[in-house]
């Protein structure tokens, strides 16, 4: 029985992980200021929290981002999650674009 749990136990893991991977890799630009928590997480390595997330639409509900350093008005997001991020100015708004070319130097600190 405690065999049959565990088969269980990593199937479903492995399959949440699987989903969660598959969500990364097909990944489309978007709006960060009409972002959802679920694509916000979805920036590969970018280490975004649902805390995190959250915070960042709230912020662009309440002031919508127009530039990068908008971003780093967010409690909680720091240079390197910018980076992370890499958003494109576009059409007065604020992107992520995975396909995008890097914009932001690399932080030094």
């Amino acid at each position: 029985m405690k065999r049959i749990a565990a088969f269980f136990l990593c199937a479903a893991l492995l399959l949440s992980w699987g989903a969660v991977r598959v969500l990364a890799e097909d990944l489309e630009a978007f709006d960060l200021n009409q972002a959802t928590v679920e694509k916000l997480m979805a920036i590969p390595n970018s280490g975004i929290s649902k805390e995190l997330a959250e915070k960042i639409i709230e912020a662009a509900k309440k002031n919508p981002f127009k530039l990068p350093e908008d971003l780093l008005k967010v409690p909680g997001l720091d240079n390197e999650v910018l980076e992370s991020i890499n958003p494109q100015e576009k059409d007065g708004s604020l992107w992520y674009d995975p396909d995008a070319e890097m914009t932001l130097a690399p932080s030094k600190c």
